[in-house]
């Protein structure tokens, strides 16, 4: 008897109510199972913490088989974190499976009483598919062997999906299937199977047609029914049908199964009654869809030998990660026409170019690449759209991209790859799986923002079509990109050029490009090697039009309208719209039309001008002067919006309830879509230019004066502001209140981007844009600014991180700055500065979620912030810092963590971006507004030394310790040369200024000349003595300079290779050289801590600029040659005035040696590298300087809070103890007396003592009442790492250097015991509560106990592998936690001798006691007899990357600048960090 099993997906399980029902609990996570027939078959893995909505979900591996008699229970479970997550159950639901699979439906739970509970539950279990086990296991095949089977229930890839009333009737097909299906019975005499399915298809395929209304599937699986004819008599040719042997077994009897449906549906009579429910029909069609997914399938098991899983084939096939890479508007089904609605060519016209474009298309052997270019208006992409229309119809058509300067999508060319990517993925199968699992190994490819788009052709386009050559169609696929000339990057479109030139001969594809005869995309199809020219072929089009036209209705009013349009379609198209929207006036406009154009034309007129010259005089005829006044201005918007927008949204800017019938009287200029959300355009850039020019549209010729663009950006910013004024507000998309708390992990939610109105996205985007061009300020824009600044600020910064557009509003906000300032408007100038900097500074969070505007970002701005004034009520909502807040903005605007020592930066010529080279061998290029990495180039093999831009930034020059210099292209981020010729390591490199050459210097003595093109050294300069530190050309690249180990500076002729002058005079290394822009002067930097300004032609020092207290690392002139800027070991940037030879500005901040300075391109900032690991961006223009926080002067090494929480203390390399006010940040004692740094600080368990342990070998006791040290205790033959208190206060326990423990008596001072045993330095030492046990952890990697009474060791816990960083006692005693200096932490039960490692950065004990651990392998540890007031025990902890600092209500984001400390302690709801800058930070979560 036939057992008929299920199989399903978990996707996920929801449980909404309080499962807890009201009853509060500590540190509660949830976590759920699943048992089908009382076995376990699902299990969550991350606990979930308390919340009204408890959701755990699945990814698509978590298959489910069962009998439709089974039982299902699901358990909800109550656990500690860390420890057990399946501790307590506190809910659970059993029933039958089958009821589960109504997802719509809510289960109530009970407990485990059998009482019910509140909350309901949820289930997402979608069926798969059903099946006989008796049928498939009298073939011999089981469901755990067949992969095939798995596809029963699963959706096929359909390539071109339409609703029914779009469907076209198709013609009968049996007769194509019977000849497939026949062809195929015929081959398969060895293959029963085959022989049996292809049979059962032919039967009952002509029914299957007369039931489905979509032809379509049926046509898609005769066309794979016949690539599947084909593999098995390409097999059969070659004598190896066996191979497929196997294969054709399984998948025969999974498409078996579905026609046992179908046939079974027959049999009883389902389909005798016509399948007239709709049920029936859509089971029909499932059962053939998923035959077509069983071919692909097969097609791809058989041709592409993938050696994975049938079922990571299916997974690929109905992934819908290939939607990320999909574009509206872009294609040429849904492009935007400057014409009206899409169309092509008309019937009979352009009849030869599409027979000329469809023979190139069909022939295998002509070019790749096929380049039609003309002039605007022409009709270019017309033709285009018929052509895809035509390849579409045979088949070809590989994907479109029409560009087109209407939207942004539409003209950013890095969108094309993506979009392209998609089309071939939708249109092949096999593609799809090479491209979804492209995208799974890097998710960012999809992104719109990847920057190599070498490395995303690569990935997305050229490995998965040359992997599947041969799978897909015969005929090469034709992708069609059109009017590339109009996008807005046309770098990035002379890049993708080139790569497709470059590849085009390896890979079955042809490309059709169409633009405009543009100079850079000429050039990037004329640079191309001769070996790859002859792949692209040049078709001029202006060359094939003619002035031929049929006669209506009058010959010579044609003939006359055909002269006017000569070869300008847009004329015609102009002069066609204008006569067809007259109605019964079209035979008088005609006339008119040719009358106004056969009068005289002076040099300011043109036909076009007399045309449009017609049309307003006929769209204002009759109207009154303020209508006329109204139409002007709905034009001047339509013409200046930096992006068009739909009739809907213009109304709502322009607040003109008439819009749409003044725009139409226009409609023969400007394009009005029927359809809602279709732009409002110009259909040609000869209008706005035409309305636009004073001489042209003049009040003599025109009803009203041309348009002015600064008014109508005047009026339009006018618009933004009012409409944002009005329309901005808290939470603008209404999210839930949970959800506007700050949380690390919460995100954007994209649909939320459709709750914002069109007009008020448009607002939000480009209002600065437009203020920016604003002539004159008068009160009304003054006044609406000044509301918008004062009351939406934030509410604008939030709408703008819904629509992912937060850099346009740093770059918005750092242009109406410059506004402001030059129209004298200071109080709002400053206002916009201020929140410049919070933006700039809170990027990272507000970006990811857009209530942290609200949140973090307004945690950490200094106390005089105007921000923090303006919106005082926000700010009082948010954690508090007590301690470490600076007063004012610094002059440093970025601090970008790059997490390994930076060797070297430099600006790109236009500013907008560094680049560094650092000691992990990568180049980093950074983006200067945001912060944000926008490439990382990995290559070299050992550090990087020195970077630089080209002058036209295109390219990055690299030298490294690993001998090389690499040349990068920015744009792709690949290497385009590798010099070698260096014997040591390369120290400096730099571009000349035209990009041909770039000089190098290195460690072997030499500087190279490099030939940039050839790769070629051209000279080799031989004359320093010792290693070459730094190399610069001249700016006219004459010379070179290059300074030494040797203790001088040469200049070299570049020609001649000889030295023109030896600069000496420095007493130590020279590290730095750089020229002035003039070519006069050369600067260098020094070890014997000076900076000299030397003249080129008298080779005489013309300034000495000391003020460094350690090496000059980096030198660098302005580009005006009167400031000189200088990094030092000594931490600091200075910037010099070079005729005084006074230092302008210091700039601290850095925390180690500065290795590199640059100034920008404008001199209005310096970039600088440390080895800190950080880059950072200062402002040298703003006045402002960096405030001296009162503290510590050198690094703080420890922190700890008192008991009660009121102080904190630290300890600090300039050998100071400081207690800090927690309540008033003021510092209330400094403890002075060690003479080493201090490492380890530590309060007395009452907080009237404190206890410090020093390089200087002792630990001291000080009394904080008044300020005295109360014990000096010395002993230790080493630094002192750890020190602690004992719970009753009178003893003390140190660790050292030494190897050893020591037990102090706090009163006399002597040493209780001397714990020795430990192989290496003692990290960490700590009492047990009842102070009869000490635990002490060590480099030596092991844990020891210590009995207190007798010195011995009571317990060694080994095993570790790495250093042991910090350790504690639970409570009890009875468990020790320990952490190593790999992060690991491991609990230690000395009860029954065994340990865990714990991954969780919060972890309870059963004795209540709980560990919070931190970044730098260190934890904090609580004990529930020493929790703080129920009113500050909101538990707080830091989350590992540095990032976030983390509480029960809500979490708070750590700014860059804020993110690198050293040291922290944690005491409820506070937290203190430490830094080795010397501040102290103490918050307050509230």
């Amino acid at each position: 008897m036939a057992t008929n099993k299920l199989h399903a997906i978990l996707t996920d399980i929801e449980v909404e109510g309080d499962v807890e029902n009201g009853q509060q609990r500590k540190r509660k996570l949830y976590s759920v199972q699943l048992s089908v027939a009382d076995t376990v078959v699902a299990k969550s893995t991350h606990p979930k913490p308390h919340s009204s909505v408890l959701k755990w979900e699945w990814n698509a591996n978590n298959q489910i088989w069962f009998e439709p008699s089974s039982t299902m229970k699901v358990e909800v479970y109550r656990g500690f974190k860390g420890v057990n997550f399946f501790n307590k159950l506190v809910g659970q639901y059993q029933g039958n499976v089958e009821d589960l699979l109504d997802t719509d439906a809510n289960f109530g739970l009970m407990n485990k009483k059998g009482n019910p509970i509140a909350p309901k539950m949820k289930i997402a279990l979608s069926l798969v598919s059903t099946s006989s086990a008796t049928s498939l296991n009298s073939g011999g095949f089981s469901t755990q062997n067949n992969d095939y089977l798995a596809i029963g229930g699963l959706p096929a890839v359909v390539v071109d999906p339409r609703t029914r009333a779009q469907q076209a009737e198709a013609g009968v097909v049996y007769e194509g299937f019977k000849t497939v299906l026949q062809g195929l019975y015929n081959c398969s005499d060895i293959f029963l199977p085959l022989k049996t399915a292809a049979g059962g298809i032919l039967t009952i395929i002509k029914f299957v047609e007369t039931v489905l209304e979509n032809k379509k599937e049926l046509e898609d699986l005769k066309a794979k029914l016949e690539a599947i004819l084909s593999i098995v008599k390409q097999y059969q040719k070659q004598d190896s049908l066996h191979a497929l042997g196997n294969r054709i077994e399984i998948f025969c009897t999974a498409i078996t199964t579905q026609l046992n449906l179908i046939e079974g549906m027959h049999k009883h009579s389902v389909l005798a009654r016509g399948a007239e429910g709709t049920k029936d029909a859509d089971t029909i069609l499932k059962a053939i869809r998923n035959i077509n997914s069983l071919c692909d399938v097969f097609q791809m098991d058989t041709q592409l030998n993938i050696e994975g899983m049938v079922g990571d084939i299916l997974q690929r096939l109905n992934s819908s990660s290939i939607e990320k890479l999909s574009h509206e508007m872009t294609s040429y089904k849904t492009r935007q026409s400057s014409y009206g609605d899409p169309t092509g060519c008309m019937q009979g016209t352009r009849v030869k170019v599409l027979e000329e474009l469809d023979t190139w298309a069909s022939n295998s052997n002509s070019s790749k690449v096929y380049w039609m270019v003309g002039m605007a208006g022409i009709g270019k992409s017309t033709i285009a759209h018929t052509f895809c229309e035509n390849l579409e119809a045979k088949n070809i058509l590989g994907g479109s991209f029409f560009a087109s300067r209407a939207s942004e999508k539409t003209r950013n060319a890095r969108l094309i790859i993506p979009v392209i990517a998609h089309a071939l993925a939708r249109a092949s199968p096999p593609i799809k799986v090479e491209v979804v699992k492209a995208i799974e190994n890097d998710p960012t490819l999809a992104e719109p923002t990847y920057i190599n788009i070498n490395e995303q052709f690569k990935r997305l386009i050229y490995n998965p079509v040359r992997t599947t050559a041969g799978v897909v169609d015969k005929l090469h696929k034709v992708v069609v990109i059109d009017a590339i000339d109009e996008c807005a990057n046309l770098e990035v479109v002379a890049s993708l050029i080139k790569l497709v030139l470059e590849w085009a001969s390896e890979i079955p594809l042809k490309i059709f490009l169409a633009s405009r005869d543009e100079y850079r995309i000429r050039n990037a199809f004329g640079t191309t090697r001769d070996s790859i020219r002859e792949y692209f072929y040049l078709h001029n089009i202006e060359k094939d039009v003619n002035d031929s036209s049929e006669e209506w209705p009058l010959a010579s009013e044609l003939s006359g309208l055909v002269a006017r349009s000569g070869t300008l379609f847009i004329y015609a198209a102009t002069a066609v719209r204008y006569i067809a929207n007259g109605d019964e006036d079209y035979k008088s406009r005609l006339s008119a039309v040719v009358i106004h154009g056969q009068k005289s034309i002076n040099k300011f007129e043109t036909d076009i001008d007399s045309l449009y010259v017609h049309v307003l005089e006929k769209v204002c005829e009759d109207k009154e002067s303020h209508e006329v006044h109204h139409i002007r201005k709905l034009l001047s918007i339509t013409i200046f919006l930096r992006n068009p927008l739909p009739m809907e949204a213009i109304i709502s800017l322009s607040l003109e309830s008439n819009a749409h019938s003044y725009l139409s009287r226009l409609s023969s200029v400007i394009h009005i879509p029927d359809q809602p959300g279709a732009v409002v355009a110009p259909f040609h850039a000869s209008f706005p230019d035409f309305i636009t020019n004073p001489d042209r549209c003049s009040l003599k010729r025109c009803p009203f004066p041309s348009l002015v663009a600064s008014e109508g950006h005047e009026l339009i910013a006018l618009k933004c502001l009012k409409l944002m004024n009005q329309s901005l507000k808290y939470n603008i998309c209404e999210i839930p209140k949970d959800l506007t708390l700050s949380r690390r992990d919460t995100a954007n939610s994209p649909e939320n981007v459709e709750k914002i109105s069109e007009a008020l996205k448009y607002s939000c985007i480009y209002w600065a844009a437009h203020l920016a061009e604003v002539k004159v300020f008068d009160t009304v824009l003054v006044d609406s600014l000044r509301i918008f600044l004062h009351g939406h600020l934030l509410h604008w910064i939030e709408c703008l991180s819904i629509l992912s557009k937060l850099q346009t509003g740093l770059k918005s906000l750092g242009g109406i700055v410059t506004v402001l300032s030059a129209f004298k408007l200071h109080d709002l100038q400053l206002l916009v500065h201020d929140a410049r900097r919070c933006l700039q500074m809170n990027f990272e969070a507000v970006q990811k979620h857009c209530m942290e505007i609200y949140e973090s970002a307004l945690v950490w701005i200094p106390k005089n912030s105007l921000i923090r004034k303006t919106y005082i009520a926000d700010v009082s909502r948010v954690p508090k810092v007590i301690v470490g807040l600076s007063d004012s903005w610094g002059p440093d605007e970025l601090i970008m963590q790059n997490g390994s020592s930076v060797k070297s930066v430099a600006f790109s010529q236009d500013g907008s971006r560094v680049v560094s080279g650092s000691l992990d061998k990568t180049v980093r290029i950074w983006n200067v507004t945001t912060g944000e990495i926008e490439a990382e180039l990995k290559g070299h093999t050992d550090s990087v030394s020195s970077v630089a831009f080209s002058q036209d930034s295109s390219r990055v020059v690299s030298g490294s310790d690993d001998q090389t210099v690499r040349i990068w292209n920015v744009m792709t981020g690949e290497v385009e040369a590798e010099l070698k010729g260096h014997a040591e390591p390369v120290t400096s490199v730099a571009f000349s200024q035209d990009g041909s050459r770039v000089v190098s210097g290195s460690d072997d003595e030499t500087v190279r000349i490099w030939n940039v093109t050839t790769g070629e050294v051209e000279a080799e300069l031989k004359g320093h003595t010792d290693l070459v530190t730094s190399v610069a050309f001249s700016q006219d690249g004459s010379r070179v300079v290059s300074g030494s180990f040797d203790k001088t500076v040469r200049i070299w002729n570049v020609t001649t290779s000889e030295i023109e002058a030896e600069l000496k005079g420095h007493t130590h290394w020279v590290r730095s050289v750089a020229f002035s822009q003039d070519g006069n002067q050369v600067v260098s930097g020094s070890d014997d801590e000076t900076v000299r300004i030397w003249n080129v032609t008298t080779s005489e020092v013309e300034a000495e600029l000391k003020g460094h207290t350690v090496r000059a690392t980096s030198v660098a002139f302005s580009q005006d040659g009167s400031r000189v800027v200088s990094g030092s070991f000594d931490k600091t940037v200075r910037i010099w005035n070079v005729t005084t030879g006074e230092v302008e500005v210091e700039l601290k901040g850095h925390t180690d040696s500065v290795s590199f300075v640059a100034f920008s391109q404008d001199s209005s900032r310096v970039a600088s590298g440390s080895d800190d690991q950080t880059v950072r961006i200062w402002n040298v223009t703003t006045g402002e300087v960096e405030v001296e926080m009162k503290g510590h002067t050198g690094w703080v090494t420890s922190v700890a809070f008192s008991q009660d929480g009121s102080r904190v203390v630290s300890g600090s390399f300039d050998k100071m103890v400081r207690i800090w006010n927690v309540m008033t940040g003021d510092v209330e004692v400094e403890l002075k007396g060690h003479t080493g740094p201090v490492r380890c600080v530590a309060f007395s368990q009452d907080g009237s003592r404190v206890a410090s342990g020093s390089d200087d070998q002792t630990v001291r006791i000080w009394n904080v009442m008044t300020s005295d040290v109360e014990a000096e205790l010395k002993g230790h033959t080493s630094w002192l790492a750890s020190v602690a208190f004992s719970q009753d206060g009178s003893r003390v326990v140190s660790g050292s250097l030494d190897n050893t423990a020591r037990i102090w008596n706090v009163t006399t001072g002597e040493v209780k015991a001397e714990l020795k045993g430990h192989a290496n330095s003692v990290t960490s030492v700590a009492f047990s509560q009842d102070g009869n046990r000490v635990v002490s952890g060590s480099l030596d990697k092991t844990v020891r106990i210590w009995n207190v009474i007798t010195g011995e060791v009571e317990a060694e816990l080994t095993g570790l592998t790495n250093s042991v960083r910090s350790v504690a006692f639970s409570q009890d005693g009875s468990q020790v936690v320990s952490r190593s200096i790999d992060k690991t932490v491991r609990i230690w039960n000395l009860t029954i001798g065994d340990s865990q490692s714990i991954f969780a950065s919060d972890v309870i004990f059963p004795d209540g006691s709980g560990v919070n651990i931190t970044t730098l392998g260190e934890f904090h540890i609580f004990y529930p007899s020493q929790q703080p007031p129920l009113s500050m025990n909101s538990p707080i902890q830091l989350s590992d990357n540095r990032h976030w600092i983390m509480t029960n209500l809500c979490d708070f984001y750590i700014p860059s600048r804020y993110r690198n400390y050293y040291c922290s302690s944690i005491w409820g709801s506070r937290i203190c960090l430490g830094y080795l800058s010397g501040h102290v930070v103490i918050t307050v979560a509230l």
